[in-house]
């Protein structure tokens, strides 16, 4: 799963001009939970990283970079547990075809139905576990409605994360992958929300929607490969 996110701010070759550049965007991480991307100002990210001011103006003149530069670097640091969701769905694909499972299409279709379903509700509760990532997650979104920069940065990562998807379902046989990716990212996203905004996650709420969703795509497709 790759993602063309670049780093548009000043970068150094030293040492430790890359360390400090790390802690302007670590603090500015670090903001944007505690007073979201309105935060985001030259002075207060200066102290909140215990930098001098001049540090951060050298390395992010306009602070639209700033805020670009911090989402590129969350996305970096994150961008794991979406990979190990993609790599559990492709393990159960491989483990299905090297079982010689393909011949019972219905058996095949309730064990990838309910396989599916728990990765889902496990990668989902892994990102809700991570509070302030999903605070960023939403800052990030919500400012990008007036930043045609970050909007660019975001749809990048959501087409990465939907290309892993429709990929999977390409693979069991489906001819609606780029639907069926757009329903379950969706789904995740929804449940990551409404989780983040109650404090709590309704496990079988959870599990009953992926089922019934899952179900409904696997469910659709002819022969699962």
């Amino acid at each position: 799963m790759q993602v063309s996110l670049t780093y548009v701010g000043r970068q150094s070759n030293r040492s430790d001009g890359q360390a400090r550049r790390v802690e302007i965007l670590e603090a500015t991480l670090r903001l944007i939970v505690k007073e979201g991307i309105r935060g985001v100002r030259h002075r207060a990210v200066a102290a909140e990283a215990n930098v001098p001011l001049s540090s951060t103006t050298y390395y992010f003149n306009d602070i639209k970079d700033l805020i670009n530069d911090s989402l590129t670097y969350f996305a970096e640091k994150n961008l794991w547990m979406n990979k190990v969701l993609e790599q559990k769905s492709y393990a159960l694909v491989e483990g299905l075809i090297k079982a010689k499972q393909i011949a019972n299409t219905e058996h095949v279709k309730s064990i990838i139905i309910n396989e599916l379903s728990m990765f889902i509700c496990e990668h989902v509760k892994g990102q809700v576990a991570l509070r302030d990532d999903r605070v960023l997650e939403a800052a990030f979104h919500e400012e990008a409605l007036r930043n045609p920069q970050l909007a660019a940065s975001i749809r990048a990562l959501d087409s990465t994360f939907l290309t892993s998807i429709k990929q999977f379902f390409i693979a069991l046989g489906s001819s609606t992958a780029d639907i069926d990716a757009n329903q379950i990212l969706a789904m995740i996203k929804f449940f990551e929300y409404q989780c983040l905004i109650r404090e709590e996650i309704d496990e079988k709420q959870l599990l009953a929607t992926s089922q019934a969703t899952v179900s409904y795509i696997v469910n659709a497709i002819k022969n699962p490969s």
